[in-house]
């Protein structure tokens, strides 16, 4: 079984997966930035509100997908997510596997192909909005089961 520390979510370590940004404090704006994009000219940008319940103990991933024509765009409502994500073409390595913990001052996106666990919570419930481009066909989204759990771990 694969085992991955979730270590705490900052823009150097997750700039092979993806981009990360720090939601400003004292009345200032981040911004204007292009936050995802989609390579297909019928896409439209899809908002999806996710809740997700407090959980105890380690997180166990059993499913991964990746978008091959967009990125996906998050932006925290409330409480810490945990993310995973996969180095990788048409396979990811599951070897090189990383897992964060975005704190809930936190938006992150994925770049195009990147593959990645559902966001979760990290203990307590959280919330999330996910951004994404979709044009109703099956390349919307990659999905592979995984044939052995991956286990994420909280210190």
């Amino acid at each position: 079984m694969i085992r991955l520390v979730a270590e705490r979510l900052t823009a150097d370590a997750f700039a092979p997966f993806g981009f990360v940004r720090e939601i400003p404090k004292g009345g200032l704006r981040e911004g204007p930035f292009a936050p995802f994009g989609d390579d297909r000219p019928n896409a439209k940008v899809t908002t999806t509100l996710i809740s997700c319940s407090a959980r105890q103990g380690p997180r166990s991933i059993r499913d991964i997908e990746r978008h091959l024509h967009g990125s996906q765009f998050f932006i925290p409502l409330g409480g810490e997510l945990s993310l995973v994500v996969f180095p990788g073409g048409d396979e990811p390595d599951l070897a090189k596997g990383r897992a964060f913990i975005a704190a809930p001052h936190q938006a992150f996106g994925y770049h195009k192909g990147v593959w990645h666990a559902g966001v979760a919570a990290a203990a307590n419930e959280a919330a999330v909005a996910s951004l994404l481009s979709r044009d109703g066909t099956p390349d919307d989204v990659d999905e592979r089961k995984l044939a052995e759990a991956i286990e994420v771990v909280f210190l």
